[in-house]
């Protein structure tokens, strides 16, 4: 396992209802502020949640310890305050502390519930080259079947070419924590995706990865995944 690139982490944190100071936020005078802090080069608003604007920062950047981490977005509705960042979960934590700290600094009120949601939902993406073929995810069995969809596609017109385009796990929730029911959070089912790069040969073995994870523990389960194949038996 080499070469872990373009590493994106998505956040979500959700409140309980009346959390989020989104009136204030949408002032001139904070967004301003949260531009400068972290180097906004866009502000939007989309479509009206509860009649509230849902407010967007875009193109962010922050430097820290020599490197420059880049904020894709912010985005704030009445419930939720979703942060992406091309970088790892922990600079994705830092940048939202900052942004708190920013609207606490300018609002003078007390959101110290704000660092404390109700539920904080992260997922992962990453490329990344490991050890083994995509074809060695699928056993012989389905590996042949394939092969003879091929030869079935094949005909006088054209020459018919089949390969498996990725590996898909969905993860279901059932909700167990009572806070998060009583203020009606649900979780919606997750995927963890496995595909080869798309315009890199097959043979480098490199894949595109998500998972609904933080980026520590999604390194960790492609650092099993690649042991395990890599210790894997002759296909049966």
């Amino acid at each position: 396992m080499k070469n872990i690139v373009d590493l994106l982490v998505n956040q979500i944190r959700i409140f309980p209802v009346d959390t989020i100071p989104l009136g204030l936020i949408n002032t001139k005078s904070c967004v301003e502020k949260i531009r400068d802090v972290l180097s906004i080069s866009e502000v939007g608003r989309l479509p009206s949640i509860d009649g509230k604007d849902v407010i967007v920062f875009r193109k962010g950047e922050l430097k820290e310890d020599n490197e420059l981490v880049v904020l894709n977005k912010i985005e704030v509705d009445p419930r939720r305050i979703i942060i992406e960042v091309t970088g790892p979960s922990k600079m994705g934590n830092k940048i939202y502390e900052i942004f708190i700290s920013s609207i606490t600094e300018f609002t003078e009120l007390d959101l110290e519930s704000l660092r404390s949601p109700l539920l904080l939902a992260e997922t992962t993406r990453c490329v990344v080259t490991l050890d083994f073929t995509f074809e060695e995810l699928f056993n012989r069995s389905f590996t042949e079947f394939l092969n003879k969809v091929e030869k079935e596609a094949t005909n006088d017109t054209a020459e018919g070419s089949v390969r498996p385009l990725a590996a898909i796990a969905e993860i279901s929730y059932q909700i167990k924590d009572k806070n998060l029911v009583d203020n009606r959070i649900s979780m919606n089912p997750k995927q963890l995706t496995i595909a080869p790069r798309p315009g890199a040969p097959l043979d480098e073995k490199k894949y595109v990865i998500s998972s609904p994870f933080n980026s520590d523990t999604h390194v960790k389960l492609i650092e099993e995944l690649n042991k395990a194949m890599s210790s894997k038996p002759s296909k049966s």
